[in-house]
């Protein structure tokens, strides 16, 4: 597995696309090794990379992950990928949660989000998210400080829901905020 990450990160960066920088992954890791989540819903995903990383590990206690991309293309370059990594704890939605009834899709709660798609959607995202949490869920969402600038209906909506929440800085110029409930 760690062969097919490097291969992907290598890709990514070849590619400049923008994936999870090894200080959010590390953090990741922690939280997952921590927490152990059953169900976890990731927002955005690029090549997947975060999906592989998180399922895989999440394996090791029979979790679940549901990742959505509303880019086709990436979403079958994300089949071949976990294919290739031979990971059956994985589902994929090649559409924005936003857009539909996500109910219809994942009709149980969840306790793990990661959050990395469209930064002036977040506080959708957030609204649809509260929708199928669970009571002790972790949600961690990624690049608030580099893409502060975008988020402003993201912290009036943090603000009018009174969810507290915590930054924590990662690579030089951006950090991931933690929300727990």
């Amino acid at each position: 597995m760690n062969d097919l990450l490097l291969k992907l990160r290598q890709n990514a960066e070849m590619r400049r696309v923008p994936i999870i920088s090894r200080q959010t992954e590390e953090f990741l890791k922690e939280q997952l090794l921590k927490y152990k989540p059953r169900h976890c819903i990731e927002i955005g995903s690029a090549i997947w990379y975060s999906t592989i990383f998180v399922a895989a590990l999440m394996q090791a206690w029979n979790g679940q992950v549901t990742s959505f991309e509303v880019a086709y293309p990436a979403y079958l370059e994300a089949l071949m990928h976990i294919k290739e990594a031979n990971l059956h704890n994985i589902t994929l939605y090649p559409f924005d949660i936003v857009t539909s009834d996500v109910r219809k899709f994942v009709p149980k709660k969840w306790d793990f989000f990661f959050v990395d798609w469209q930064k002036s959607q977040y506080w959708v995202y957030l609204q649809e998210i509260e929708n199928i949490k669970e009571e002790n869920s972790l949600i961690i969402i990624d690049d608030v400080i580099k893409f502060h600038n975008k988020l402003d209906w993201l912290y009036e909506y943090l603000s009018k829901k009174q969810i507290n929440y915590q930054i924590l800085p990662m690579e030089e110029g951006d950090g991931i905020m933690i929300i727990k409930h």
